[in-house]
């Protein structure tokens, strides 16, 4: 790997003569991040393309956490962002992100925020260098404002978004909206870098390298790095983690829709609960008060039978005094 330790990389063109799709795209985070550690000419030329400016006036980008190419890209210690500093003052910090993982955006502002502070004992507020991130994206972060190239700082909420300070800002490149590229993005070259990040074929990338030799040096470097076995297989890690990422976002996804499903089942069973509950409360009120006429029919009924047997014993003591007294007279020879 000494070979990649210098900040220059030969220029080849053998990659010229290769076809088809790439094994690897430009925007797998250890490439870019490897590449861009190991040609320092186009980390400068890319931040040119970020500023708007000529590349002349780069003269120098340091970057201050290189990785050991070759390293397990697993370890903790280990992150894809490159924090560069530009012209020995202007901190930077570069990441490649090519998946829309939750929370970016919440995860950007605490970058951004402990980029910014690095203030040193004795350092002056009004001399602080501020700190820029720059994220390069495969997706549309906020798909109701799309746009290529757009830069946030702190302003106001009101119409005019008077700028409070320019000291943090975070820069979103949407690579899937280069048609939204304004003159300057087409002018200094960012359209050309993401086109070379996005490229999908030898095909692009040739193409591409027609026209620019920044980005034929590029190609050259990012290949040449591709060539070696170590790099390959640590691309390949970083690939698989992420597939392996995206499929457990997959089912987290599909168990979170199967999950809202039974908890709408689960709501209609006790929707339908609720319901059968009512009519059974119905159901017993009126069973009540079935029951409760019943019993007053029947208490009527043993009433009424009560009388009647009143009547019947008054009828039969009636009768016995009608014999009885028949029988007097009969005595006394009296015949009714």
């Amino acid at each position: 790997m000494n070979k990649f330790t210098l900040t220059i990389i030969p220029f080849k063109d053998d990659w010229k003569q290769k076809e088809g799709p790439l094994d690897f795209k430009m925007r797998n985070d250890y490439l870019f991040r490897a590449f861009l550690q190991c040609d320092n000419e186009s980390l400068k030329a890319l931040i040119a393309s970020l500023l708007y400016v000529d590349v002349s006036e780069i003269t120098s980008a340091e970057i201050t956490n290189p990785i050991i190419l070759g390293a397990s890209a697993d370890d903790k210690e280990i992150r894809m962002d490159i924090h560069v500093i530009l012209n020995k003052q202007q901190p930077i910090d570069i990441e490649m992100q090519t998946y829309n993982r939750a929370g970016w955006k919440e995860r950007s502002v605490l970058y951004a925020c402990r980029g910014y502070d690095n203030l040193k004992h004795g350092d002056l507020y009004k001399d602080h260098p501020g700190f820029w991130q720059v994220t390069f994206c495969d997706y549309t972060l906020f798909k109701e404002n799309p746009a290529f190239n757009t830069s946030y700082m702190l302003t106001s909420t009101d119409d005019r978004h008077y700028i409070y300070s320019e000291k943090i800002k975070l820069t979103n490149i949407d690579m899937t909206k280069i048609d939204l590229a304004t003159d300057n993005d087409i002018n200094y070259g960012l359209v050309n870098w993401a086109k070379l990040f996005m490229a999908e074929t030898w095909e692009d990338l040739k193409m591409l390298a027609e026209k620019n030799k920044t980005i034929e040096r590029a190609v050259s470097s990012a290949w040449q790095m591709t060539e070696e076995e170590i790099i390959r297989e640590r691309m390949r890690n970083r690939e698989e983690g992420e597939m392996m990422w995206q499929s457990m976002q997959k089912e987290l996804e599909e168990y979170k829709k199967q999950s809202a499903e039974y908890q709408k089942q689960s709501a209609e069973y006790q929707k339908q609960s609720a319901e059968y509950q009512k009519q059974s409360a119905e159901y017993q009120k009126q069973s009540a008060a079935d029951q409760k006429r019943i019993e007053e029919s029947e208490r009527l009924i043993s009433e009424k039978d009560a009388l009647l047997t009143e009547a019947n014993r008054v009828n039969s003591e009636k009768d016995a005094l009608i014999r009885e007294l028949t029988e007097k007279l009969k005595s006394a020879g009296l015949n009714l």
